[in-house]
Order: structure tokens, then C-alpha cells, then sequence
């Protein structure tokens, strides 16, 4: 199934692009101007759970389920407990932060890696041990998991983002099986309303900038606040001070 062929939802089409003309998802690095797909920036994702925004489109998640892709060993597991009506509770942190239903639908059918038993790893990865090594293919099956909870937490294997119990599943194998699913999605779109925030863009000093804000104390908080409309009134004060002089002249 061609990339060109599947419709893009509306807060993805509002990303900024790289030099071939595709969207950059929100939690993607940028380094001279380039994006680095194959790399996550856990500053993105941990401003994007802090601020329940999506992971993909950036935008804001109204209240209720979250969604994550998983693989096809996650996804048999879930769908067994499913079936049971067994509660499945899973504490170890991962890097992949939730997004809009719309959107996780669209990134599983596009992303190379996630769009076919096929698709390869673009990179190794090390993280909380796991050990995958680049090139290693995605193998059979996957889903997109819908969740009723998830923080970003410090646990005893490194900072991540933990999820509650799963509630829905969508499984797939290709792309294609994806369509069904993805028409149904855009037709309530939830990526229309909103916009995602400057510092989901390219400027890696502004999500810098945003994440030492989040890491603020309460006290820290009021106090830039205290400062900031002290700011305001000053520059209202001169500003007034200036119309008057000019009216005097």
C-alpha cells in the first residue's frame, strides 16, 4: 500500500515537514535542520504526557482513552486478557508516548517499520535493556492499543511513560488491514480542533526552554510569574509615560 494512498489526518498535515515533503511527528528530534526519525527525544515525550498532548500531531487529547501501536507479542497477550476480561496492568516505563486515535491509526500504516511483518528497525536500541538491534524486523502481527490511564514516571530501570489497563484493540498485520479503520477515524477526526504548541517544532532551544519551565518548582512558577507581570506593568507605565509627553509637547 503506497503512503500516498492513505488520507493524513488534519493535525498531521499541519506538521512541519522534512526535504522530501512528510510530516515530522511531534516527539522527533531535529538536529541542523534535519529531523532524526530514527531517534525520540524523551524531553518531547515527557512535555507531550505532562501536557496530554499527542505524540504524532502534537495537539491536545480531550479526556478518555489514549492510544499506543504495540507488536504482535504485546498484542496476543492483551487480546487473550481481552477475551477473559482479565485486567492487564503492565508497570515497566517505555518511550512510546499515546496519541490520538486517528493519528496512531495513520502512523502504523505509514511508518516503514511498523507498516509490514517486513519492516525493519532503523536503528538499534538499548533502552531499559532491551537490547534491539538495527535491522531487526518487525515480524507478524501488531496492534493499536486503547488505554484508560498513563503518566510519566521515574522507575527503577530509568524515566518513561507507563500505561493503565488496555480497554480496546484494533489488531493488524499490514497496512491495508488499517484502512477500515482509519476511514472510520477520520470521519471524526479529533486532530481538527487546537494547534500544536511552538515548541513541537524544529527549534530543539524551545523544547529545551519548555521543559526546564515544567521542571519549575510551584514557588519557581509564581515567582517568574511575579516577575513577568511586573514586566507588564512597567512596559505599560512607559508606554503611557510616552503618550503623555508626547501630548504635552
Amino acid at each position: 500500500m503506497r503512503t500516498t494512498d492513505i488520507s493524513m489526518p488534519t493535525g498531521i498535515a499541519a506538521r512541519p515537514l522534512d526535504s522530501r515533503g512528510y510530516p515530522v511527528p511531534a516527539i522527533t528530534p531535529w538536529e541542523n535542520g534535519t529531523p532524526q526519525f530514527a531517534s525520540t527525544s524523551m524531553r518531547r515525550v515527557f512535555l507531550c504526557v505532562e501536557e496530554r498532548r499527542c505524540t504524532v500531531c502534537g495537539k491536545k487529547m480531550q479526556p478518555g482513552p489514549v492510544w499506543r501501536v504495540v507488536n504482535g507479542d504485546e498484542a496476543e497477550i492483551i487480546n487473550a486478557l481481552l477475551g477473559i476480561e482479565k485486567e492487564y496492568l503492565n508497570a515497566a516505563p517505555t518511550a512510546e508516548a499515546p496519541g490520538h486515535r486517528t493519528c496512531m491509526i495513520y502512523a502504523a500504516m505509514v511508518c516503514p517499520f511498523l507498516s509490514s511483518p517486513e519492516g525493519r528497525r532503523g536503528e538499534a536500541s538499548d533502552m531499559y535493556g532491551a537490547g534491539l538491534p538495527k535491522g531487526d524486523a518487525r515480524g507478524s502481527g501488531g496492534a493499536i492499543v486503547a488505554y484508560n490511564d498513563f503518566s510519566f514516571e521515574q522507575t527503577a530501570v530509568g524515566p518513561g511513560v507507563v500505561y493503565g489497563a488496555p480497554i480496546d484493540i484494533i489488531n493488524y498485520n499490514r497496512a491495508a488491514d488499517l484502512q477500515e479503520a482509519l476511514t472510520a477515524a477520520l470521519a471524526v477526526d479529533e486532530t481538527t480542533a487546537g494547534k500544536a504548541p511552538e515548541w513541537l517544532g524544529e527549534n530543539e532551544q524551545l523544547v529545551e526552554s519548555a521543559f526546564r519551565r515544567a521542571m519549575l518548582s510551584p514557588a519557581e512558577r509564581r515567582v517568574l510569574a511575579a516577575q513577568k507581570q511586573a514586566g507588564q506593568a512597567r512596559k505599560r507605565q512607559q508606554k503611557q509615560a510616552k503618550a503623555s509627553r508626547r501630548k504635552n509637547r
